[in-house]
């Protein structure tokens, strides 16, 4: 398909994926998850400032954005989506897991959400020409990604899962069903998919050890192990300096762990 036509037909996933009826308000970038949520309540149509961008072109490969349980695109990468823009990526974020006109999202089973985030994948692709993407996932969203290229086919479609506090191993919140037990049995990790696993101590919401890995091809990076003094929790891990230094290694194939504290 010439590249026209595919960024038309992917600009038609995207709107029915994101919900879209009527162009996203644009909107500023956030230094704070808590501002973030305060505006994509009063604004529901806020959009990441150059994400989502058809007519983006780049030498690497595009970044998809999964946001987390309960967040949106919009709170969840408000300052770390325009970070890797500028560095020169093409970034695309979807909204997934909850009905039009609920602000928070990431609702539904892992394998729907899964199921979700494939169709996603496969739509940037088209629009770009890529023939793999990055993704980038925080939470919940750091999980889903684990799932889609282990059950859904998406290793042919992903080189690099960077998962910023996922629940991989049991936890009480969510994804709370059995998909974790099956999606860890052999190996936690699947050949050919380059993975990164950032974490805090501090985290409130998922134990970091729960988010570990131990599968060949993963790097866990436990923040206070690089910067004893950085003490960010859960929910502002994805606007954390120290963390935004690793996500941007690892998708550029530097050592996650050479970062500025």
């Amino acid at each position: 398909m010439k590249r026209t036509g595919a960024v038309a037909v992917a600009a038609v996933v995207f709107a029915g994926l994101m919900g879209a009826g009527v162009p996203a308000v644009a909107s500023p970038a956030q230094s704070t998850f808590a501002d973030a949520v305060v505006y994509s309540v009063v604004h529901p149509d806020a959009s990441l400032p150059g994400v989502n961008d058809f007519s983006c072109v780049s030498a690497s490969e595009p970044v998809v954005l999964v946001h987390g349980f309960l967040e949106n695109s919009y709170d969840n990468w408000a300052s770390l989506a325009p970070k890797l823009v500028a560095d020169g990526y093409c970034v695309y974020a979807l909204d997934y897991g909850a009905p039009d006109g609920v602000p928070f999202k990431g609702l539904g089973s892992l394998a729907d959400s899964a199921a979700e985030l494939g169709t996603f994948v496969e739509a940037v692709r088209e629009a770009t020409g890529a023939e793999k993407v990055s993704i980038v996932g925080h939470s919940k969203g750091g999980t889903v990604p684990r799932y889609y290229v282990r059950f859904l086919g998406g290793a042919e479609s992903v080189s690099k899962i960077v998962a910023i506090s996922p629940p991989n191993y049991p936890t009480p919140g969510p994804p709370a069903d059995e998909s974790l037990t099956r999606l860890n049995e052999g190996s936690d990790t699947v050949d050919g998919v380059d993975y990164t696993t950032i974490v805090t101590r501090y985290d409130q919401v998922v134990p970091y050890e729960a988010s570990l890995l131990s599968g060949a091809g993963n790097t866990n990076v436990v923040l206070q192990d690089l910067c004893p003094a950085d003490t960010v929790e859960h929910t502002g891990i994805s606007y954390d300096p120290v963390a935004r230094q690793v996500v941007t290694n690892a998708l550029s194939g530097v050592s996650p762990t050479a970062v500025v504290c």
